[in-house]
């Protein structure tokens, strides 16, 4: 199967992002689902000051696209983000079913779907996705809204903002942070103090 080299034997994007687009999207998955945390932090490097504007992100008002993806953890590391417009905002959510059956359910209700708000990032810092604000209103196709501050889903999810950057026009690369503002809740401010995890995604 074509690959494309890893993110940390390439100079520049330059070398990397024609390699990418010339592949299918089968294989750009298989490539993104073979980069760890090391190889992820430095394809976001490489991305430094790419110009991405969060209407990439979404189709037509009411359609949901779903990107999926690798984070940089060890483990249970395959989700997807879906993202769509709607009433004016671009909103989404994470979706995973990794762990599969009744553990995937308990999981699912003690953290919760990770509603954000993206946004264009100020001073043309690719895409946020912020998970500290909520959809004004619940897509029909995502999960109930709740929030990110309380419960066990604040110590992942509570004061975090994702910074989303281009490496291609089908690859994008993201690096989460929770040092964006105060945080809300107290134990949002304790899940400020966990570590987090870079993320690559696919485009559809």
């Amino acid at each position: 199967m074509p690959t494309a080299p890893r993110p940390s034997q390439v100079p520049s994007l330059e070398a990397l992002a024609p390699v990418l687009e010339n592949l299918t999207h089968g294989e750009r998955l298989a490539w993104a689902h073979g980069l760890d945390e090391r190889e992820q932090l430095a394809l976001y490097a490489l991305a430094e000051g790419r110009e991405l504007h969060v209407d990439a992100l979404v189709g037509q008002a009411g359609d949901v696209l779903v990107f999926p993806g690798r984070n940089g953890l060890p483990a249970f590391n395959r989700f997807q983000k879906r993202f769509a417009r709607l009433g004016g905002e671009v909103v989404g959510y994470n979706h995973n079913d990794t762990l599969g059956g009744p553990l995937n359910f308990i999981v699912r209700r003690l953290i919760g779907p990770g509603h954000f708000v993206a946004y264009d990032g100020p001073d043309g810092d690719g895409v946020w996705i912020d998970y500290r604000r909520i959809p004004g209103q619940r897509h029909p196709d995502f999960p109930p809204l709740i929030d990110n501050d309380h419960g066990v889903r604040a110590l992942v999810f509570g004061n975090m903002v994702d910074v989303l950057r281009e490496a291609s026009p089908h690859v994008l690369i993201g690096n989460a942070y929770k040092d964006k503002g105060p945080a809300s809740t107290w134990l949002a401010a304790i899940g400020s103090r966990l570590p987090t995890a870079p993320f690559v995604l696919v485009r559809p």
